[in-house]
């Protein structure tokens, strides 16, 4: 088959090398390009045609089996951009930090094959197995002795790559053992002699690898053949090797120029060498990472000031663009892996993970499945049962009324409404109720990230009356729903899901009782929020609601923050009474998947598209974002409605939400749906029909979690075909696109990949 697409390159290497990708165009159908079990992107231009509003591109291949067991579907998704050849890094998000299990590491790579796993080598000559989940914290799985530390540790296809102090000149070849037990075991195997220095490597293909001296020379290390590993002593012929470019050394900034001087000045006093400072004054470049077509890397100015820009360059070492770690983060080396930078940090001992959030934008999906595997399932016990959770907020309105929920407004929430009115099924399975402020009106907030003064006990009790309002809110909701099951006639009594949030602790109140009692000590920011969970219990047994179920409580602050005591004991509190614990982090957080690593159950991120566009980025820029990085890392998804939802600009602002909903795999995870107050009750009720589509749409998004969870491609001789299609409007005849390949398990060979 002929294939329209002019392929540029893929992040992650098929396993034939990164060489046959160009190559891939020109042979035969029957030609394959091949990647085992992990995530990856290829990024082509679809060849120029006549002008045409729609496109269609048509992939072909299979998922093979490894290692007997079931190959897993997973995700096929589009992203294009117009224009620009290269996609452009906008920005960069700290998403993951975990300390590291031991001190003495010096390097971290992502596993060949299994993304639930990272590979770390130890100055003591050891190689470790990591569990990548951010709950655990990088536990040790597996270690085995090599024969000397490693520097820099790399994927080059199935096997490992590590490189030895510079001066050994030498780099290690490591295999991967799967046959033996559950976990993946380390063979260690040849070392391969240099003809020079490197200080890094970065991964590139099953052949080759990328070296970085000292000097900030970029080459490529083209790896012995078979034939020349079994020899005694295999060495890198210095004329395979190609230098491709030279790291241009950013300008300094005024900052760290003045850092130079006072250094040289205090040399001098000191009667030290002259030339030691300003060598010193030149920096040093520290470690290398690869992302397909660009280079990553930093810089160090001035002595004892830890790097904190992360470089990023292209293919011949010209600097395009210099990103700024937040404080808290020191750079010591850098790996890659399938959308981010692994970034060792070993001033503090962590290991910080970057998003790259580049301006491609999704625009279609190859039907393989209905839903990207990655993200947060519905319905299960992780998420109490709850498919869909309805925000209500209740508590201050403004600063002199406080809004409560009657029957009449939750009306359209737990049931759907037909434009006639009636009610023919239910809605919504899950309701968080909620505050910003105190119900008192004295302006106090309820959680960290929120203006106004903290909140103090009063306001917490009286937050908790106002859940368990006599004639609104909870029993509103009791009401409503036992008005429902008789209307609808279900046979089995329908139970609502409820979430209860638990107001933040916060360390500014130093008399949270009116008597003294100081929040600014961590163990009283826990004893208070363990009293708020059983103060909640005691009324809620008490009000003996026959249609409601207590799932757990939600943590009100959305910023997540490294290692806060609250925070990291918050699901143990929740677990220690069998209930669920939830967060609705933002996109804007410091630590975005903090939650995770702490342990919650149930985790939604909100993209904040509805309220905040970057500015000199896409449209869909902040969902697209949200979207990968919910899905990277197991979370769901928040629909948020914009306050302005009855005007064009907000249905349009929903609309994206819908769209991007199907195209990146999350409308049949667990979501959470922002609507401020009554937002959802105005679009069932409004008379404007774009209005009311946009209830239904959102009722009919609300049903995709609960359909069997298909998959499109069929099983032959112990493998998944793929054949499948993919339609998207574009208005420009020229069009560079991505695909992302992800969440699969086996073996993935693309047969066929071509424009119709």
């Amino acid at each position: 088959m002929k294939k329209s697409i002019k392929l540029l390159y893929c992040d992650i290497a098929p396993l034939e090398g990164r060489k046959e990708i160009t190559s891939w165009q020109a042979v035969p159908a029957n030609q394959v390009l091949t990647w085992a079990g992990t995530c990856c992107s290829v990024v082509g231009e679809l060849i120029d045609k006549p002008f045409n509003s729609e496109r269609t591109l048509h992939l072909q291949g299979s998922i093979y089996l490894q290692n007997d067991s079931t190959p897993t579907v997973g995700w096929l998704e589009i992203e294009s951009i117009i224009g620009q050849p290269v996609p452009t890094i906008a920005d960069l998000y700290l998403v993951g930090t975990r300390p590291l299990p031991q001190a003495n590491i010096t390097c971290i790579s992502r596993h060949p094959t299994q993304n639930e796993y990272l590979v770390a080598a130890t100055s003591d000559s050891y190689l470790l197995l990591l569990d990548a989940r951010l709950q655990a914290n990088l536990n040790v799985l597996a270690r085995i002795k090599l024969t000397s530390p490693l520097v820099s540790l790399v994927c080059c296809g199935k096997r490992l790559l590590g490189l030895e102090s510079p001066s050994t000149h030498s780099v290690q070849i490591i295999d991967i053992d799967t046959s033996h037990g559950p976990l993946p075991s380390f063979l260690p195997g040849v070392r391969i002699y240099l003809p020079q220095a490197f200080i890094a490597l970065a991964e590139n293909d099953s052949t080759s690898a990328w070296g970085l001296t000292a000097a900030g020379n970029l080459c490529h290390l083209p790896l012995p053949g078979s034939q020349h590993l079994s020899l005694p002593d295999p060495q890198i012929d210095r004329r395979t090797i190609r230098q491709t470019g030279q790291l241009r050394r950013p300008q300094a900034p005024m900052g760290r120029l003045m850092c130079c001087l006072k250094g040289t000045y205090r040399a001098i006093k000191k009667a030290r060498p002259f030339w030691r400072v300003l060598s010193a004054g030149k920096g040093a470049i520290l470690g290398l990472a690869y992302d397909g077509q660009h280079f990553w890397s930093s810089h160090q100015d001035c002595q004892n000031i830890a790097p904190r820009t992360l470089l990023l360059y292209n293919s011949d070492g010209s600097l395009l663009k210099s990103f700024n770690a937040p404080q808290e983060v020191s750079l010591s080396s850098l790996n890659y892996i399938h959308n981010n930078l692994l970034v060792l940090d070993l001033e503090h001992q962590q290991l910080h993970q970057f998003h790259l959030a580049d301006t491609m934008q999704p625009v279609a999906w190859l039907p393989l499945t209905n839903h990207h595997p990655g993200y947060l399932p519905a319905g299960t016990s992780i998420t109490a049962g709850i498919h869909d959770l309805c925000l209500l907020y209740v508590g201050a309105e403004g600063s002199s009324a406080i809004h409560r929920y009657d029957i009449d407004k939750l009306a359209p929430l737990v049931g759907y409404l037909t434009p006639a009115g009636v009610v023919n099924d239910f809605f919504m399975d899950g309701f968080l109720l909620l505050a910003q402020y105190s119900p008192l009106l004295n302006g106090r907030s309820f959680g960290m990230d929120l203006e106004g003064q903290p909140s103090r006990q009063e306001d917490w009790l009286a937050l908790f009356d106002e859940y368990f309002h006599p004639q609104a809110n909870l029993q509103a909701l009791e009401n409503c729903t036992t008005e429902l099951n008789h209307q609808l006639h279900v046979g089995k009594t329908r139970q609502v899901k409820v979430v209860l949030s638990i107001p933040t602790p916060d360390p500014r109140c130093i008399n949270w009782d009116n008597d003294g009692f100081s929040l600014a000590l961590d163990c009283h920011r826990v004893e208070v929020t363990e009293w708020a969970i059983s103060e909640l219990l005691d009324r809620w047994e008490k009000a003996n609601f026959q249609h409601l179920t207590l799932a757990g409580f939600y943590y009100m602050t959305e910023q997540g923050s490294w290692n806060d005591q609250v925070l990291h004991m918050f699901p143990q509190l929740c677990h220690k009474y069998g209930l669920c614990s939830f967060a609705i982090p933002g996109i804007t957080s410091s630590w975005i998947t903090e939650f995770n690593r702490a342990g919650f159950d149930c985790v939604a991120l909100q993209s904040s598209h509805a309220f905040w566009q970057p500015p000199n980025r896409p449209r869909y820029y902040n969902l697209k974002c949200a979207g990968r990085i919910a899905r990277e890392f197991g979370m769901g998804m928040e629909i948020e409605l914009p306050y302005d939802v009855l005007a064009p600009e907000g249905r349009e602002k929903l609309s994206d939400y819908l769209e991007m909903a199907y195209i990146q795999g999350w409308a049949g995870a667990f979501k959470a749906y922002f609507q401020s107050y009554n937002l959802i009750k105005t679009l069932a009720e409004s008379e404007i029909p774009e209005c009311r589509k946009l209830y239904d749409d959102l009722y009919q998004i609300s049903r995709v979690s609960r359909q069997p969870k298909s998959e499109l491609t069929y099983i032959s001789r112990n493998k998944l075909v793929i054949d499948c299609r993919a339609k998207w409007a574009t208005d420009r005849d020229q069009v560079y696109l991505r695909l992302n390949i992800e969440g699969h398990q086996g073996i993935f060979k693309l047969t066929s990949l071509s424009e119709e």
